[in-house]
């Protein structure tokens, strides 16, 4: 009878862990309107709609929310470009290099 009710006890304090963590909560800037998740731990996060568009009233459902990423990965190219001809110039050696 005690073994039982000691394997009860103990699986009940490996999943009270798991059971303090509290959902986020949906809030909307009353400013812009958009949507965030605000967890419990003080964190904050943007709140993105089954589509993959920001929850904000001024963006457009349907369309993609890719502008920051194309940008950045256009800037990475540019910059691995860059080190790609920095690398051959100093490979060719120091009479090429002026």
């Amino acid at each position: 009878m005690i073994r039982p009710l000691r394997a009860a006890a103990l699986s009940l304090m490996w999943l009270t862990p798991a059971l303090a963590l509290d959902e986020p909560v949906v809030w909307r800037d009353p400013a812009t309107g958009c949507g965030y998740f605000l967890t419990p731990q003080d964190g904050m996060a943007i709140r993105y709609r089954a589509d993959g568009t920001i929850d904000c009233p001024d963006v457009p459902q349907g369309t993609a929310a890719r502008g920051a990423l194309d940008d950045m990965a256009k800037e990475l190219g540019r910059g691995l470009d860059t080190l790609r001809r920095e690398m051959e110039r100093l490979r060719r050696g120091p009479e090429e290099r002026l």
